[in-house]
C-alpha cells in the first residue's frame, strides 16, 4: 500500500470517530443552559430563567426542559403559557414518564385553568377588533381568557373611534366590558371663499372747449348775404380739432390712462424544578 492510500485510509477510519464526537458540542451547552435556569429559578430570576430554559431546549429538546420552562412561567404569571408547555411536556414525554408525574402534572394544569381569569365583550357595533396590550387579540365569542394581572384593551370598528379599558384581572377574576364605539363624523368639504370683483367708477371731467377764429378771416362783422358760421364746413373741423384734444386732455387728468391706477405572584402549589 502506497503513502496516498495509507493516509486515505487513515481519514475513513477516523470519520465515525469524528462523527460521534460533534454531538457533545450542543449537549455541553445545551447542559449549561438548564443549569443556569435551575439556578434562577432558585434566585428568583424568573425571566432569566425561561430565556435559560429557551435555549437549552433549543440545542436539545428534552421533556426535562419542558418540565421546568413550565414551572418558571408559572412563577411569572404566564398561566396560558405554562399550561401549554406542561402539555407539551405530557405529549413528548409519553409513556416514559413516571405515572405519578401525570398525575402531579395534569393536577397542575387544573389549578392554572381555574386560575384564568375571564373578561366578557359586550362591544357594539360588530364586528370589531381587539388588542390586549399592544398586540392583536382573537376573539371567537364573547368571552376572552386572559393571564392575571394589568391589561390594556384597544376595541376598534370601522368608521368609530377607538375606545380603550385598562383592567386589572385578579386569578378566577370575572370582568364584562360593556361599551358602544362612537361613529367618526364624516368630514365636511370647507365652503369656498368668494372675492367680489371691484369695477372702479370713473366720473369723466367735462371737457372745455375753445373756439380760435380762423386767422385769415378778420375780426368784423359779416355780411348778411353770408351764411352763419356753424355752417361752414371748416368751423366743424377746427372745432372737431379742439374738442377732440380737450376731451383726451380732460381724461388724462382724470387719471383713466393712468396704470397704476407584570406579572402575578405564585400559585397554590409548590412548583419544584427538576434536575437534567
Amino acid at each position: 500500500m502506497n503513502l496516498r492510500a495509507s493516509i486515505l485510509a487513515a481519514a475513513l477510519a477516523l470519520t465515525p470517530s469524528l462523527a460521534f464526537a460533534q454531538p457533545a458540542a450542543p449537549d455541553a451547552q445545551a447542559r449549561a443552559a438548564f443549569d443556569r435556569g435551575i439556578a434562577d429559578v432558585d434566585a428568583g430570576r424568573f425571566a432569566n430563567a425561561v430565556a435559560a430554559f429557551e435555549e437549552s431546549y433549543r440545542l436539545r429538546p428534552a421533556a426535562v426542559v419542558l418540565y421546568n420552562l413550565a414551572s418558571a412561567y408559572t412563577r411569572m404569571g404566564r398561566h396560558q403559557q405554562a399550561i401549554a408547555t406542561y402539555e407539551r411536556y405530557l405529549s413528548e414525554g409519553g409513556s416514559r414518564l413516571p405515572p405519578d408525574r401525570v398525575q402531579s402534572v395534569r393536577e397542575r394544569i387544573a389549578v392554572l385553568r381555574r386560575e384564568l381569569p375571564v373578561v366578557v365583550l359586550r362591544i357594539r357595533p360588530a364586528p370589531f377588533t381587539l388588542t390586549v396590550d399592544g398586540r392583536p387579540q382573537a376573539v371567537t365569542g364573547d368571552e376572552l381568557t386572559l393571564d392575571p394581572g394589568s391589561h390594556l384593551l384597544v376595541a376598534t370598528a370601522p368608521s368609530h373611534a377607538p375606545q380603550q379599558r385598562e383592567v386589572q384581572l385578579a386569578p378566577g377574576g370575572r370582568v364584562t366590558w360593556d361599551t358602544e364605539l362612537t361613529a367618526e363624523r364624516a368630514p365636511t368639504a370647507p365652503t369656498p371663499t368668494v372675492t367680489p370683483t371691484v369695477t372702479p367708477t370713473v366720473t369723466p371731467r367735462p371737457a372745455r372747449v375753445a373756439v380760435t377764429p380762423h386767422p385769415s378771416q378778420p375780426d368784423r362783422p359779416a355780411p348778411s348775404a353770408e351764411p352763419a358760421i356753424t355752417s361752414r364746413w371748416w368751423f366743424w373741423t377746427g372745432l372737431g380739432v379742439v374738442v377732440t384734444g380737450g376731451t383726451l386732455a380732460a381724461l388724462g387728468a382724470a387719471g383713466v390712462f393712468d396704470t397704476t391706477q407584570p406579572p402575578v405572584g405564585g400559585t397554590a402549589y409548590d412548583v419544584s424544578a427538576i434536575r437534567w
